[in-house]
């Protein structure tokens, strides 16, 4: 089974990447929908409330992640240490559920596992990859995308400044793709990926 990451900027077609790599047979670990899971082991909630006070919680006592990500996304050394303090308590929690994912994956003969996930390098999670795909836009083109999903350019900023710098993600690249067309070009750059690295594999 290969492990496969996916990595790109803010709203560069990661996610897009991701469904097609699933629809031609991978199974997909995404990091993102972990992290909400693991805000609602009880332990954690109270980790996050002792680190943020109650005020980070809804009426129903759940993480509230609008509440929680403005005090952690920013450029103020108060929000960077605050990320810092929410990622020890995160990212060990999803790194093992990453690693039982996997393992059941393999158990159950998938040819391919994609690990989805923004912070891949910080967590360290990009060692278990086999291969690591850098998915390439502009900027005008990821901030167009992203201001179509009612985002501000000033949160577009302030979510990309908390992530590693793009230099770095595509220095960790084995393969880079190509994501300032449509949808059917992009299906055809990851097509040709899996054929070539993946369908192989397996004859």
């Amino acid at each position: 089974m290969k492990t496969i990451g996916i990595l790109g900027g803010i709203a560069s077609g990661k996610s897009a990447a991701t469904k097609i790599l699933q629809e031609l047979g991978a199974e997909v670990f995404d990091a993102d929908l972990a992290g909400h899971r693991v805000l609602e082991i009880p332990e954690v909630k109270e980790e996050i409330r002792a680190r943020f006070s109650s005020a980070v919680f809804d009426d129903q006592g759940n993480v509230s992640r609008p509440k929680l990500a403005a005090l952690v996304f920013g450029d103020s050394p108060e929000q960077r240490q605050a990320l810092a303090d929410l990622e020890k308590i995160s990212h060990p929690r999803i790194g093992a559920e990453l690693q039982k994912s996997r393992n059941q994956a393999e158990d159950r003969g998938v040819i391919a596992f994609v690990v989805d996930a923004p912070v891949m390098i910080k967590a360290g999670w990009i060692e278990h990859c086999d291969h690591v795909l850098f998915i390439d836009a502009s900027r005008e083109t990821r901030l167009k995308r992203a201001l179509a999903r009612n985002w501000t350019e000033n949160e577009f900023d302030i979510r990309e400044s908390a992530q590693e710098e793009l230099d770095v993600k595509r220095h960790h690249a084995d393969f880079v793709i190509a994501n300032d067309g449509d949808l059917s070009q992009l299906r055809d750059e990851v097509s040709a990926y899996w054929r070539q690295q993946i369908a192989t594999s397996l004859s």
